[in-house]
């Protein structure tokens, strides 16, 4: 069964399941995303400090030095005096002065009504401060409804376009604004909000807000329009909420509530912070506030204005509009675009059908390691969309999809490398040793049963005269029987050898070695599998004797040559086997085992592989019918013959055409042992000697099969 069609079904199905879950994605789910990409900042690091915003902190050593918060109004007005005097660009204030100064000295006269002498009112001195500064003031929308008429000034004009759905871009209820006479002092205003997900972390604020039919904007945003010297602000939109922002030639893109994602620029004290003490102190350089983006705020604990951002879990509140001015500045977006569904999508339907289809054309073993790189090029994708191309896209979805899909495909594999290994054991469980049988189950995915030509050492083994044991014993139950006594030990004996038994023809068995594994010194195997099978067979013969009353005797023949070996034949009733010319060899040479009398026979190919030694003695050269070209076979013996020298130098004359001198051996020989062959080797010397006409050759050629 193929597996592809499965896996590209299963994808389908996968692809489906996942567009489900983010489209309806749970709380949860956006939860985990941000937190990935939350890390995904940490990895990317730090980027380059801009110099050009500084932030005034009124920190611990401040409180110590100048006295607890809040301060009177006066040391503020000292404070962005000395700003103002060594050339502030813009002072943005991340306070409200909600309420008169108490500590004032002429709120205090109010108590002592026999003072007629005029004391100091600290709010009016910040408000002259801040009628000659460069101060944007801060203000707090709320969610109760508003007990004041008053609105924050707007020195710019906001022009809305195109958004159609009211519920993206609604009215804010009430306002927290500074002091009438502060307020009214200062040449700008923003509010300050934050706006936290889930988990109560920082990862985008509102640039702009509407309230009482008018749009606002956020501190952050204030001060880079006022520093750009645009008055004309456009807010694009469509039927989905805002899209984007435009001032002069700046396209802020936002969400459809006209929110900014912020591209923190790193941990907290990424940007210059001076003391608040210093700068009321003089004990500053004016170079360093010289043109500069200046926040005024506070990152002392006791004072509850730290927040928790994909950096740092404890971040100063004032450094939060520091990250956005600077976003504002750099124009290094991040947003969601319109279609960043499609994308996302788009990204879960190509994940997972690329995956299935590479998984499914890999081996099992690379699936971790390809799901590994994977992993690392969607992560790298990812990322490099995020940081390079300011898209946010979503990173939980296509992480599960990934993991999804790799434990999936591992599923499939396992149940079809279940079925391979049945289907193996089925095929070869009793042609196989056990650690053939082992190595296959361990190495289905090597498809070793794949059709493939290999050097294999075949082998023939056949009951001499079965016609005639067959007619003896008459039964076929009791002929069944002394078959199987019989071959069920040589069987045994060739898978012991971890040779591979490859069909029972009749009374005759084939089998082969080094395939389909390799083997080492498969043709020593074979021959030592033939002589323990040999040696097997007079215990194989008292048990048939006692039983039949018959004894039988077999011929082997082996030969060693490449084979066409794998899985053939028809679909679903296919086999593994070996077939080619050298297969026919090894059949016909245990044919000719009958005509010499010999029990094993093994061709010159397999002779000049073995590694052990044997008795072994030359025994022809043979034309086989069929085949073009002589080969030579040996015999193996199964005992020493004590006459082999003389032997062999009896064959080496007739060879050389010296048959009067071998005549004469093999006379002496036919005379001392009774050996068919040495009787065969005379009746030729002396055919060839009889008939000086015909043309001598050792070659004998074989007429049958």
């Amino acid at each position: 069964m193929n597996r592809t069609p499965l896996k590209i079904g299963v994808a389908f199905g996968l692809a489906l399941f996942f567009s489900w879950v983010y489209l309806f994605t749970p709380q949860v789910f956006y939860s985990l995303d941000n937190k990935l990409r939350d890390f995904m900042f940490i990895i990317r690091g730090e980027l380059p400090k801009n110099k050009n915003i500084i932030i005034i902190d009124i920190d611990n050593k401040s409180l110590k030095e100048i006295g607890q918060w809040p301060w009177s109004r006066d040391k503020i007005a000292k404070l962005i005096d000395n700003l103002t005097e060594a050339n502030a660009g813009i002072i943005g204030l991340d306070m409200v002065f909600a309420e008169e100064d108490r500590s004032s000295p002429h709120k205090l006269i109010k108590q002592f009504p026999t003072i007629s002498q005029k004391l100091p009112n600290y709010d009016e001195i910040l408000a002259k401060t801040f009628s000659t500064a460069p101060v944007v003031g801060g203000y707090i929308f709320t969610s109760q409804k508003a007990t004041t008429e008053n609105t924050p000034f707007i020195p710019a004009v906001f022009i809305q376009k195109g958004i159609r759905d009211s519920n993206y871009f609604t009215e804010q209820q009430g306002i927290i604004l500074n002091t009438p006479i502060l307020q009214n002092a200062l040449y700008s205003s923003g509010f300050f909000i934050t706006s936290v997900d889930a988990g109560g972390t920082i990862r985008s604020i509102p640039l702009i807000k509407k309230y009482k039919g008018s749009i606002y904007s956020s501190l952050a945003f204030e001060m880079v329009r006022i520093y750009s010297q645009i008055n004309k602000v456009e807010v694009i939109g469509d039927n989905y909420g805002i899209q984007f922002i435009t001032f002069g030639k700046n396209k802020i893109p936002t969400g459809n509530s006209g929110e900014l994602i912020i591209n923190f620029r790193g941990p907290q004290k990424h940007f210059t912070y001076l003391s608040a003490s210093d700068i009321i102190k003089g004990h500053f350089d004016p170079k360093d506030i010289e043109n500069r983006f200046i926040l005024l705020g506070t990152s002392a604990a006791g004072l509850k204005d730290l927040r928790s951002t994909p950096y740092d879990s404890v971040f100063p509140g004032v450094e939060v509009h520091a990250n956005i001015i600077d976003n504002l500045l750099q124009k290094d977006f991040l947003y969601k675009p319109t279609l960043a569904r499609l994308y996302d999508l788009a990204i879960i339907w190509v994940l997972i059908f690329t995956l299935m289809f590479i998984f499914s054309r890999i081996g099992s073993w690379l699936i971790i390691p390809f799901a590994i790189v994977a992993f690392y090029l969607l992560a790298y994708l990812l990322y490099t969309i995020l940081f390079n191309y300011g898209i946010v896209l979503a990173l939980l979805t296509p992480l599960l999809a990934l993991i999804s899909t790799l434990i999936v495909s591992i599923g499939i594999d396992y149940f079809f490398t279940s079925k391979q290994k049945e289907q193996a054991k089925q095929m070869l469980g009793k042609k196989v040793s056990p650690s053939v049988m082992n190595y296959l189950l361990e190495h289905t995915h090597e498809d070793l049963i794949a059709p493939k030509e290999v050097e294999a050492t075949i082998f023939f083994s056949d009951i001499r005269g079965f016609t005639s044991i067959s007619e003896q014993i008459g039964s076929p139950n009791q002929l069944i029987g002394l078959l199987n006594t019989y071959m069920t030990p040589m069987a045994d004996t060739i898978i012991r050898y971890e040779g591979t038994i490859d069909k029972y023809i009749g009374d005759a068995i084939m089998a082969y070695w080094n395939a389909p594994i390799k083997i080492k010194h498969h043709a020593d195997a074979a021959v030592t599998s033939a002589l323990t099978q040999i040696a097997l067979l007079k215990e194989i013969n008292q048990t048939i004797h006692a039983q039949y009353n018959v004894t039988i005797a077999i011929g082997i023949g082996i030969h060693t040559g490449v084979v066409t070996a794998g899985d053939m034949g028809s679909e679903g009733r296919s086999d593994y086997t070996v077939i080619g010319d050298n297969v026919n060899i090894a059949s016909r040479l245990e044919s000719l085992t009958k005509r010499y009398d010999a029990q094993i026979l093994i061709t010159e190919s397999t002779y000049h592989q073995l590694e052990k030694k044997y008795p072994i003695r030359s025994i022809d050269i043979v034309h086989v019918k069929g085949r073009h070209g002589a080969i030579k076979i040996f015999e193996v013996l199964t005992e020493d013959k004590k006459e082999l020298a003389t032997y062999e130098e009896a064959i080496v004359l007739y060879r050389e055409a010296k048959l009067d001198e071998a005549l004469i051996l093999f006379n002496a020989l036919t005379q001392m042992y009774t050996d068919p062959l040495y009787i065969l080797y005379k009746q030729r010397c002396e055919h060839f000697l009889n008939n000086p006409s015909l043309k001598f050759t050792p070659v004998f050629t074989m007429s049958g099969k």
